[in-house]
C-alpha cells in the first residue's frame, strides 16, 4: 500500500470532462457512459501491474452485474494512475479511503456508499510498548507513521510500508498505521520479529470520483449497483476476498 494511498491527495482537473463524458456514448438509463474507465493503483498483493489480484477481480465482479455498462480496469505504477486521473482519463479511481472528518476542499469527491471497511493495524516495536488506547488519548506525543488525509490525528506521512516498518524496527518512531492485508504482506516478507500488531480502527472503502454533474451520475449508479449487492449478500461475499476483518496474530 506504500505511496498507493496518496494518491487520494491527487489533483483532478475537470475542465475536460464534459467533452470526454459526451465521447463516451450515454445511452444507459441513468445518464450513465456505456464504459467507464478505472484507473487503479499498484497495491502489494491486491493490485498487480499485470491486472491480477483479488481488488482487481472484486472490480470485475462488478463489472459483471450490468451489461449496459462496462467498466475497462487500467492498473499503473502509483503516479501514472494519479496522472491520468489529473488528465482527465477516467471516470473512477482505486484504492480510496473515506476521511474521518469533512473535507471540502479538494478537487473530486467519494462515492457515498462504501463497499466494505478496511481495517487498519497499529504496529509498534515490542521494545517501546504502545498500546492503542494510550495512542488515541495523547496522539500528538507519539511519532506515527501512516497516510495523513484520512487518519484522525496528525501524523508523518509514511513514503512506503517497508521504509515504516523498518524504521519502527529501528526505534526511529513510536508506531506505523495501515491496512492489514498490504502491511502485512510486507511484515512477513522483512521477517521482523521486534514488531506487534493491534486493531486500530476500520476505515471505510470508497471509490474516487469526479465532482459536478458527471461525478453525480456515477454516484447513483455506484449507489444502486452497491445496494443491490449488499442486499443480496455478495458484496460482503466477494469483498472477502480483498479485506478482511482484523486477524489477531503476531510475528515470531
Amino acid at each position: 500500500m506504500a505511496k498507493h494511498l496518496l494518491l487520494l491527495l491527487l489533483y483532478i482537473t475537470l475542465l475536460s470532462a464534459p467533452a470526454a463524458w459526451a465521447q463516451s456514448g450515454t445511452n444507459h438509463k441513468n445518464g450513465v457512459p456505456q464504459t467507464l474507465v478505472i484507473h487503479m493503483g499498484e497495491l502489494p498483493g491486491l493490485i498487480q501491474l499485470d491486472g491480477s489480484g483479488p481488488f482487481v477481480d472484486f472490480v470485475r465482479f462488478l463489472d459483471a452485474q450490468d451489461p449496459n455498462v462496462q467498466i475497462d480496469i487500467e492498473v499503473f505504477p502509483i503516479h501514472r494512475a494519479i496522472n491520468g486521473i489529473v488528465q482527465g482519463n477516467a471516470d473512477l479511481m482505486l484504492p480510496a479511503v473515506r476521511p474521518t472528518k469533512t473535507v471540502t476542499d479538494l478537487p473530486f469527491a467519494f462515492s457515498s456508499e462504501s463497499f466494505g471497511d478496511v481495517t487498519h493495524v497499529l504496529y509498534t516495536n515490542k521494545h517501546k510498548p504502545l498500546p492503542v488506547d494510550v495512542l488515541w488519548a495523547n496522539p500528538e506525543r507519539y511519532t506515527i507513521e501512516a497516510v495523513p488525509y484520512y487518519m484522525p490525528f496528525k501524523v508523518t506521512r509514511s513514503h512506503s510500508i517497508t521504509q515504516s516498518l523498518r524504521r519502527l524496527a529501528a526505534g526511529r518512531i513510536d508506531g506505523f498505521v495501515w491496512a492489514q492485508e498490504e502491511a502485512d504482506l510486507i511484515l512477513k516478507q522483512l521477517g521482523l520479529t521486534n514488531i506487534r500488531r493491534a486493531h486500530f480502527a476500520d476505515f471505510q472503502d470508497v471509490f474516487v470520483i469526479p465532482k459536478g454533474e458527471k461525478g453525480e451520475a456515477i454516484d447513483a449508479y455506484l449507489t444502486a449497483l452497491i445496494t443491490r449487492l449488499r442486499e443480496n449478500g455478495t458484496l460482503a461475499r466477494e469483498y472477502y476476498k480483498v479485506h478482511r476483518p482484523y486477524v489477531d496474530w503476531q510475528p515470531e
